[in-house]
């Protein structure tokens, strides 16, 4: 199910290294699970901060680089057809936006430089951005974000600078549960946090 939503993760230096657009599953049982579970793997976090040392956003010579291999594969508006997709998938592997939350366990596998688009932005469309998953490790927290707000954020809020650029009545996503990363819970508890209940 089409439900967009970002991952985010900040570094030990308070630097944002992955501020990934994910299309699909958006949902506290869906990414929000797939992160809940990462963070609940022994060791996954020590060696993401490791990772994190090999990913930045892209230049402009890797933004030509996309660009130039668009062209080459008959890509030309921003459009791709399935076989179109599929070849960008085989060589930018991080960079579609299928891969969701799982760019946190592919982040585990590489072995040199790589980069990510940055896609922070989007947490400032509060109509269409409808969840956002944070993985804070220079405030060692992790915090859930849901769109659709009409309410202005607190005066400090993480996202409260996205105001500015705010385009329809919906305010970027507003943080609505966060926990500490040496206290992360068993998935069916995150999720009775965070899912309605049903009467």
């Amino acid at each position: 199910m089409g439900t967009r939503h970002l991952t985010i993760v900040i570094d030990e230096n308070n630097e944002t290294k992955v501020a990934q657009y994910g299309q699909w599953d958006g949902y506290p049982a869906g990414q929000g699970t797939t992160v809940v579970e990462f963070l609940r793997m022994k060791g996954n976090l020590e060696l993401l901060k490791e990772k994190l040392k090999l990913v930045r956003f892209p230049t402009k010579e890797d933004e030509k680089a996309v660009d130039d291999f668009m062209e080459s594969i008959g890509c030309t508006d921003g459009w791709m057809n399935t076989e179109q997709a599929n070849e960008y998938h085989k060589v930018f592997p991080l960079l579609t936006r299928d891969n969701g939350a799982e760019i946190l366990n592919m982040l585990l596998k590489i072995e040199q430089d790589v980069f990510l688009k940055d896609s922070t932005s989007f947490a400032g469309d509060g109509l269409f951005c409808e969840y956002a998953y944070v993985i804070d490790l220079y405030k060692n927290t992790f915090e859930i974000y849901e769109g659709f707000g009409k309410e202005p954020l607190p005066k400090n809020a993480r996202f409260k600078y996205l105001e500015e650029n705010k385009d329809n009545n919906y305010y970027p996503v507003r943080m609505v549960k966060k926990y500490s990363l040496k206290r992360i819970p068993r998935v069916n508890t995150f999720l009775k946090h965070l899912e309605p209940q049903e009467e």
